[in-house]
Formats: structure tokens, sequence, C-alpha cells
């Protein structure tokens, strides 16, 4: 399926405040919400950044709002946070 990830970017070097970048990508329903992060930074956009260390939720490195919750990205199934349509 396809989703659509709403995230939030801000350089302070040439940025005012921060900003909603979309991106679409292609991820099954039981991948993780970091797989499509990962996805993001290698064939996208090499500029964003985000945290991860272990990617088995032991850590805690890659928390982050998810739909306005906490959550860890390692740990969120795409089916449990993208709406019907693929929007995040």
């Amino acid at each position: 399926m396809k989703i659509i990830l709403k995230i939030q970017r801000f350089n302070p070097e040439t940025d005012d405040v921060p900003f909603f970048q979309e991106y679409t990508v292609e991820a099954d329903p039981t991948d993780r919400l970091l797989d499509a992060l990962i996805q993001i930074k290698q064939y996208q956009d090499g500029t964003l950044g985000f945290r991860k260390s272990c990617a088995h939720g032991v850590c805690g490195s890659d928390a982050m709002q998810i739909n306005g919750k906490d959550g860890l990205a390692c740990k969120t199934l795409v089916k449990d946070v993208a709406d019907q349509d693929g929007a995040k």
C-alpha cells in the first residue's frame, strides 16, 4: 500500500519555523514505521534525520510523536497508524 508520511522538519540554519514535508512510500501494513523512515532516507531524501539504535524497542532512541502521541517507530506498525487511504 502507498502511505503518505507528513514529517515535521526544521533546519535552524535556513528555516524560521518548523514545517511539514510529505513523503509517499510503498509499505506493507505489517511494516514498522521505522522501516518507512529508513526507506525515505535511503531513496528519497538523505537530509532526513532521525535517531535509531537497536530497532527492537529496547533502547528508546527512536521515540517520536506519531499521530500526536508518543511512541517508538521501531514498534509501531504501519497498519496501526495509517488512515484507510494511506495518509499518516
